[in-house]
């Protein structure tokens, strides 16, 4: 194969990653917006359906299902096309095992560590104000999440949505990589995560001072964080653990800080 004809192997690579990320951007956009009209009009036809199948006792797994098959198997499938590789998606590296490696894994731990404390500190400070809103204004931060946590095995559901969540920020990211290299590419997959994010209406609402709830601006700072670690260790398994290390740590503070978090009765 003459160099010409590599070139323009790699480009077709690089554009038919592009278009694979950019029919899942719209797959994710038309799907969160069907289903924010949907539910803006719950006595609609689609709006009765849409509350029947939620009232299914067998929901959950559909759900599960259909996430599944968008955080997991478009990647699946891209990879299996070889439009990109676990490489660019950090699931394998050349250089792992090396001695180098060890301070790339420290460093990224410490990172993640900052990373905790940090929202730590900032979710003590903002439930200390709300704390003393008016009773209308205090919202209950991951109140889902937590009642999760009370089911048996229900961190499994967690752990499985932040892995869902790393697998589909690592495709955009190998997308931006193969275009622009390790450095911007990195930083670019997160905007371009941002940008799909802003497609959805509800994680627009949640980046309003009015909901004042900090979870939504707290997914970013830690999609945020991810990419750091990523650009220094290049390594998805660790940023699994990292992101689930800060998401189960940050929900154990705020059960353990109950006098400042909990108004569960004021809302249910």
């Amino acid at each position: 194969m003459s160099n010409l004809e590599l070139l323009g192997a790699l480009f077709d690579y690089r554009l038919e990653l592009a278009l694979w990320v950019l029919c899942s951007i719209l797959v994710y956009g038309l799907g969160v917006n069907l289903l924010h009209r949907v539910r803006r009009a719950p006595s609609s036809r689609f709006g009765r359906y849409l509350t029947a199948l939620e009232g299914w006792p067998h929901s959950l797994w559909l759900f599960q299902g259909l996430r599944f098959l968008y955080y997991l198997f478009i990647p699946y499938l891209a990879l299996t096309r070889g439009v990109t590789s676990p490489i660019l998606m950090g699931m394998w590296g050349i250089h792992w095992f090396q001695p180098q490696w060890s301070a790339e894994l420290a460093l990224g731990v410490a990172l993640g560590l900052g990373a905790l404390l940090f929202l730590l500190w900032s979710w003590r400070h903002s439930l200390l104000i709300t704390n003393g809103m008016e009773p209308g204004a205090q919202a209950t931060p991951y109140l889902f999440q937590r009642r999760v946590l009370a089911v048996p095995w229900g961190w499994g559901l967690i752990a499985l949505d932040i892995l869902y969540l790393e697998m589909h920020w690592a495709f955009y990211r190998s997308a931006t990589i193969r275009a622009l290299g390790s450095y911007y590419g990195v930083f670019a997959g997160f905007l371009l995560v941002l940008a799909e994010w802003g497609l959805n209406p509800a994680l627009r609402q949640g980046v309003s001072v009015a909901k004042r709830d900090g979870e939504t601006i707290t997914t970013i700072a830690t999609a945020f964080s991810i990419s750091v670690i990523y650009y220094f260790t290049t390594n998805l398994w660790l940023c699994i653990a990292i992101h689930l290390m800060i998401q189960f740590g940050l929900l154990s503070f705020l059960a353990l800080s109950r006098g400042l978090v909990d108004h569960e009765g004021k809302h249910d």
